[in-house]
């Protein structure tokens, strides 16, 4: 589900720049047919199913942060029976300002 790099950069921020969002939100997971989405900020370098991210389930809802397994959000099937996918058009954005902006219903 994600690559070496993407993989690599997220055991970087683990620790300290997680825990004050002072790192990139490096990837976004999401339901085709929902409004659900992912966005993953840290990977345990310890675990590399533990993961720390920005969960957002619809347009009224505000966001939370989260930590999650992998292997959870790739159990994930929607109605059609189609998994989570990986947004390969998102560009990596700062973690908090992600969060602000989607608390703030701006994205």
């Amino acid at each position: 589900m994600l690559s070496h790099s993407q993989t690599e950069k997220l055991k970087a921020n683990w620790g300290e720049k997680a825990n004050s969002m002072a790192c990139m939100a490096e990837v976004r997971l999401y339901d085709p047919l929902s409004l659900w989405e992912c966005y993953i900020y840290a990977l345990n370098p310890e675990d590399d199913d533990e993961i720390e991210c920005i969960i957002k389930v619809g347009r009224n809802c505000r966001p939370t942060l989260e930590q999650w397994q992998l292997s959870h959000i790739q159990a994930l099937f929607n109605a059609h029976g189609e998994g989570v996918q990986v947004d390969q058009e998102y560009r990596p954005r700062r973690a908090a300002e992600l969060f602000k902006k989607l608390n703030e219903g701006i994205l």
